[in-house]
């Protein structure tokens, strides 16, 4: 009797010991897959990196083709494989109906590519791990134009999105009404004779997109302007504009790409007209923006109400905060955050007191934002510490 429990103890723990193996044995593969989604067999490419472990939880990349293109294309000119295998996250190439996606063009696609793309997310959660609080979208031309749409009407569930050579139609900026601050990386040529910088057809210009959304995100006026390098004599440049610190820890980005075409910079092969820059990588520039960023537990509030709230003294040197808060407001969650997204401090409120002292003398000289949150409400402060 003693042998055979110590038989069967054996084999459960060897058997324990392969379930942990398999869950942390790092793999790599790329997955063709699709779903039903309002009565249309759906398709998408999922590239899971070579660090991918079931037992962490890895960022989301949404990458959108270009009107013509598919998952696949985008896959093959980007290189966001690559890109994936080293920063540790996953991507997913869907492909529009009718290799389109329903960004309000006359004429264009009219599926419900926001409920589809949102369901994506969803299915891939229950398959992967996934941090669905960094879900990221990008994409070239059509898919840029995609990626603003999921920034006006899924701010929720999308954490960044960084568009090439795609803007927004003149009716989607009219009609946009984000849920909360947005991060945003734009890439654009300013010879794009496609996607003209300048506007036009119906689409808004690059200005203009980005004049919106350092609005939205109550952004600074003026940029921060950088050249970079002129590494490859391909007949293009590019200009970094920066407009940082932005609301709740958002930032804007602008990478102009002077005498640029209708193309992705630093593409495998070719992937439009014109120009295609090779003094940066914009797959690359992609990740290192996004992953700057992420959503928190109070994004879910679809409706969430945005309140001020006061705090002094402003600037901090004692190292205690002290939040006046309406007595009509009701919160119980209090975030500390750096302008980077980063969540730092975390306090329970207790009760409806208006006035909350916090300790924050862990933190270092700098700017961070006070975010509180609860019954369907958000207030934000921001505040320096000296």
């Amino acid at each position: 009797m003693g042998i055979y429990f110590t038989f069967n103890a054996f084999y459960r723990k060897l058997w324990l010991m392969m379930l942990f193996l398999i869950a942390t044995t790092p793999v790599f593969s790329q997955i063709n897959a699709s779903f039903n989604f309002d009565g249309v067999d759906r398709t998408y490419i999922v590239y899971l990196p070579q660090g991918y472990t079931q037992a962490q939880a890895f960022p989301l990349l949404l990458s959108l083709h270009g009107l013509t293109q598919t998952g696949a294309g985008i896959m093959e000119f980007s290189g966001f494989n690559a890109v994936a295998d080293t920063g540790n996250f996953i991507v997913v190439y869907p492909d529009g109906i009718a290799n389109a996606w329903n960004v309000g063009f006359s004429g264009g696609s009219t599926a419900d590519d926001v409920g589809f793309l949102s369901a994506l997310i969803d299915t891939l959660h229950a398959q992967y791990n996934i941090d669905l609080n960094r879900v990221y979208s990008t994409g070239f031309s059509n898919g840029g134009f995609m990626s603003y749409r999921l920034a006006c009407e899924a701010g929720n569930r999308i954490a960044a999105i960084a568009p090439v050579s795609g803007t927004m139609t003149v009716a989607s900026l009219a009609a946009c009404i984000p849920s909360r601050p947005m991060p945003v990386l734009h890439i654009h040529g300013t010879n794009d004779f496609v996607v003209s910088y300048n506007g036009g057809f119906g689409n808004t210009s690059v200005e203009q997109v980005l004049d919106f959304w350092n609005s939205f995100n109550n952004c600074p006026g003026t940029p921060v302007i950088e050249n970079l390098p002129d590494v490859v004599a391909e007949g293009s440049t590019v200009q970094r504009q920066t407009w940082s610190p932005c609301n709740e820890g958002v930032a804007v980005e602008l990478l102009k790409v002077i005498n640029g075409g209708h193309t992705w910079p630093g593409s495998i092969g070719v992937t439009g007209i014109g120009i295609t820059n090779r003094d940066i990588n914009a797959s690359a520039e992609i990740w290192n923006f996004v992953k700057n960023f992420a959503l928190d537990e109070t994004i879910g509030i679809k409706q969430a109400t945005i309140n001020e709230i006061k705090v002094y003294p402003n600037p901090v040197s004692d190292g205690i905060l002290f939040l006046e808060i309406p007595f009509s407001a009701s919160y119980s969650n209090l975030q500390i955050v750096d302008l980077r997204g980063r969540i730092l401090q975390r306090e329970q409120i207790i009760g409806q007191n208006p006035y909350v002292q916090v300790n924050i003398s862990g933190l270092s000289r700098g700017v961070y934002i006070a975010r509180l949150s609860g019954n369907q409400q958000i207030a934000v402060a921001r505040f320096m510490v000296r």
